[in-house]
């Protein structure tokens, strides 16, 4: 072989020792070698997760793998712009294919917005090869409609095929959805009751309109040999059922001790009205975020910070600025920002965008956290008062604000340039959802529980 040089003469079980010892870059470069050579490239060990980028750029590359990996990969994200036709029939093509796979664990569905919009007849195929995906596959692990409200309004089917097919297997289940209009929709006909049937759920998206009594016992009396419930996600748009009870929380507790809730409210100025319902002190309050609801709770932000201060890890405010960023009233008293930072010892992350902060409390919070792994505010919401007309230059007075807070962080700050904020913030027009779809989509990634 060394004075030929015939590298595809290796056996078989060679180049497999051999491309399985290189790291995936080196693999790439290996396949050259020869034919022979480039299909050792596709073996299904070394691809068992891809993510599928269907944007005009990366169409080529994901239509190659998905005719190379589509019938073996086990975890799978597909990312598409759900505004455009070409990229909504991309999406359901490779659905289509991924449903002959049969091996197939994990689906994450990473659409642009909380809608679709492909033309005539692309929804129906979409839902079809959905529902062949969900049917076909023998051991789904994890599933996540990427917060859209057209495929959770129509997922009955879809849900009832994971319940006879995969429910002591599935660990992660996404039905959260986004509405743009929180104050008026329709609920779809499933209530979502047979969720009690996946024995091994670990993480959990869903409405909080589905978040019934009903419900709430199904999770909190599920079989002794059932896993306990370890992340829930709640989408609060509205809040006019009937409301989960202190008590139901706590039962809920007992059963899954290390349960982590996030509360997402978007589009939803009835959720921020509602937050003083909605909040219990049982509730294990990880994650708080609101966008664009066009107010904000200052007795809710202080339930917060008295209720859950060893569970806090993070608070997100996004909010449009119409004139000026929300001034909030705190009627004399403590700033609710300050007290959160101040009893909430494991907040990590606070982001305010659109809400007026007060320089001296943006101070006092970074000195109180100092832990914070991120502080996100804009320049353009920062105010002076009257006390402070010291500085008579504004870049030498935010200079002199980022060095007194990068003193207390013990690191570098900034404060965000306006050409960061999501450009909804600034004008009423413009798509809103690359505010927070990122983010809310983040919770429905597949993550491996131990």
């Amino acid at each position: 072989m060394a004075a030929g040089g015939d590298w595809a003469s290796l056996p078989s079980v060679v180049l497999e020792d051999i491309f399985s010892k290189l790291s995936p870059k080196d693999r790439i470069r290996a396949s050259s070698t020869c034919h022979k050579w480039r299909e050792f490239l596709f073996l299904p060990q070394f691809w068992p997760v891809i993510t599928f980028n269907m944007s005009y750029k990366s169409r080529p590359r994901s239509r190659f793998f998905s005719s190379k990996c589509a019938k073996f990969v086990k975890e799978v994200t597909i990312e598409f712009n759900s505004t455009r036709c070409s990229q909504v029939w991309d999406c359901t093509r490779l659905l289509e294919l991924l449903s002959r796979n049969g091996q197939l664990e994990c689906v994450s569905l990473r659409p642009s917005n909380c809608y679709i919009d492909g033309g005539d007849g692309s929804l129906e195929s979409f839902l079809e090869s959905l529902r062949l995906v969900v049917k076909r596959n023998r051991r789904l692990l994890h599933l996540s409609l990427g917060c859209t409200e057209i495929l959770l309004n129509n997922s009955k089917e879809v849900l009832s095929l994971l319940v006879k097919h995969h429910a002591p297997y599935l660990q992660s289940l996404h039905l959260a959805s986004v509405k743009e209009d929180s104050g008026s929709y329709n609920l779809p006909f499933n209530r979502l009751d047979n969720i009690s049937a996946f024995s091994n759920l670990r993480s959990l998206s869903m409405d909080y309109d589905f978040l019934t009594p009903h419900l709430m016992a199904s999770l909190a009396h599920r079989p002794h040999t059932s896993l306990s419930l370890q992340c829930l996600s709640i989408h609060v748009h509205r809040a006019g059922q009937q409301q989960p009870t202190e008590a139901m929380w706590k039962e809920l507790m007992e059963a899954s001790p290390n349960l982590e809730l996030t509360l997402n409210l978007v589009h939803s100025i009835e959720g921020v009205q509602m937050l003083l319902d909605i909040l219990k002190p049982s509730m294990p309050l990880t994650h708080y975020r609101q966008y664009f609801c066009g107010d904000i709770s200052v007795a809710a932000l202080n339930i917060i910070s008295n209720h859950y201060r060893s569970t806090l890890r993070s608070l997100t405010i996004v909010e449009a600025i119409e004139i000026q960023p929300i001034n909030y009233n705190n009627y004399d008293t403590e700033d609710p920002f300050v007290m959160l930072a101040w009893r909430c010892t494991r907040l990590e992350v606070l982001k305010l965008i659109g809400v007026s902060v007060d320089q001296k409390d943006l101070v006092a919070i970074a000195r109180l956290r100092s832990g914070l792994r991120e502080l996100m505010v804009p320049s353009c919401c920062v105010f002076w008062s009257e006390e402070d007309e010291d500085y008579y230059d504004e870049d030498e007075a935010l200079l002199d604000l980022q060095y007194k807070v990068s003193e207390s962080l013990g690191r570098r700050w900034h404060l965000l340039p306006e050409f960061s904020v999501p450009p909804a913030v600034f004008f009423r027009n413009a798509d809103a959802d690359n505010a927070y779809m990122s983010e809310l989509l983040e919770d429905q990634t597949w993550r491996m529980f131990s």
